[in-house]
């Protein structure tokens, strides 16, 4: 077997102009398929973590019937030994809670329904970063009974910080609801419906508006990486008694992950083409070299050299120019990846501009995930080890008079 290995290895350089072409075209291959990977993977971190900070969390535990039914009878009272033992969770960044609901708001004679979110103001700016966000005012406090408003909303109500803003809804078991709260200050919101519409009150503040004393929509919960959501759902169901339920980013918006799974199939497709052409290329490269070398192969099979030696012999030269190429791919895309992943692509123009109204940030990221580059790597190897197996079949099938006479 080693002196296979070595045979294959200096038979690469007998032709070095072959040897370099080929293996460069693999390089380059998978330099452009990990590039490719990585943009796609990077794109859908950002939507997803833009997502999950601006509103839902990556996890929230729930009343079983909230939601489907998102009314206030619906709600939660707090357990703290729950939170405490989803708090202990090896992938378990944060747990806070919320309580959600609708009212009416009103300025002097202006008026317009409003989103309103009772939160713990300390852990949901960890999450959704509130006060980066404020642009006149200053950040509520745990016990605070003001308000923060929506930028789009404050324009709509001409009302400034200091003002009085008034709140009428239902509360919890359809009793009345109203409150006056003073603005504490003005935020702008990346999502353009949430800025229109968005009112924070801390969370005692809205129980008491709500008439809802201890009791909340949701448990809003964060973890390290979105790729871990599964594994931390399975393990805080299995906590959970009946009338709660847990559920992931997915399943609370299924539009953005049906969207982010078409557009993912729709790169996989075009990574598959592209490995069409790697497989072409290294396919035609072996196939000149096997008939430019056939009467070397039906001499050395005359004198002595069993076809399965010379089989193998060739297989190894076809996973060594594999090999060459896939590791130099990697060397070559680690360190571009790695410097876009620190210093993300800015995007300019309409582009930018049509990112930032969504709620995204206008550049282009990267994604340094390893199953990215091995994924690559891995399948340049195997279609070369598919090929070199139809190579084997070749040399099993060489008729050794037509060899010699070549």
């Amino acid at each position: 077997m080693k002196s296979q290995l070595t045979l294959a290895w200096r038979n690469l350089w007998r032709n070095r102009r072959r040897t370099i072409i080929t293996t460069s075209s693999i390089v380059f291959s998978v330099f452009y398929a990990c590039i490719m990977r990585s943009m796609q993977e990077g794109s859908y971190d950002s939507i997803i973590g833009n997502l999950v900070k601006y509103y839902s969390g990556y996890l929230q535990v729930q009343d079983s019937a909230y939601w489907e039914e998102k009314t206030l009878d619906n709600t939660l009272e707090y357990d703290s030994a729950l939170v405490t033992r989803i708090e202990a969770m090896e992938d378990v960044k944060l747990v806070t809670p919320r309580l959600e609901s609708f009212a009416l708001s009103a300025y002097n004679e202006f008026s317009k329904p409003v989103f309103v979110i009772g939160i713990d103001p300390d852990k949901e700016d960890r999450i959704i970063h509130v006060s980066q966000k404020i642009i006149k005012g200053s950040f509520i406090n745990p016990d605070d009974e003001g308000a923060l408003i929506a930028e789009g909303l404050a324009g709509f109500l001409k009302i400034d910080v200091g003002d009085t803003l008034v709140m009428i809804g239902q509360g919890y078991h359809g009793s009345g609801s109203a409150g006056k709260f003073a603005v504490r200050a003005i935020f702008k919101h990346p999502s353009p419906d949430f800025n229109n519409n968005m009112v924070f009150l801390s969370l005692p503040a809205a129980q008491n508006f709500y008439s809802a004393p201890g009791r909340f929509t949701s448990d809003v919960i964060m973890v390290e990486d979105h790729y871990e959501v599964a594994q931390v759902k399975k393990s805080i169901s299995d906590m959970l008694p009946a009338n709660k339920r847990v559920m992931t980013w997915d399943e609370m918006h299924p539009e953005l992950s049906g969207m982010v799974k078409g557009d993912r199939a729709g790169g996989i497709i075009m990574l598959w083409i592209l490995y069409g052409v790697i497989g072409f290329g290294i396919f035609g490269t072996v196939l000149m070299m096997l008939n430019e070398r056939r009467r070397e192969f039906g001499v050395i099979n005359a004198i002595g050299m069993q076809k399965d030696r010379i089989s193998i012999m060739l297989f190894f030269e076809i996973l060594l120019l594999a090999m060459l190429g896939a590791f130099g791919g990697l060397i070559l895309t680690t360190p571009a990846i790695w410097y876009f992943y620190h210093n993300p692509i800015p995007l300019t123009g309409d582009l930018a501009e049509a990112m930032a109204q969504y709620g995204m940030e206008p550049y282009m990221f990267f994604s340094v995930r390893p199953y990215i580059f091995l994924i690559q790597a891995l399948t340049i190897f195997g279609i070369s080890a598919g090929i070199g197996f139809v190579m084997v079949i070749s040399i099993a099938r060489l008729d050794l008079i037509r060899a010699l006479r070549s």
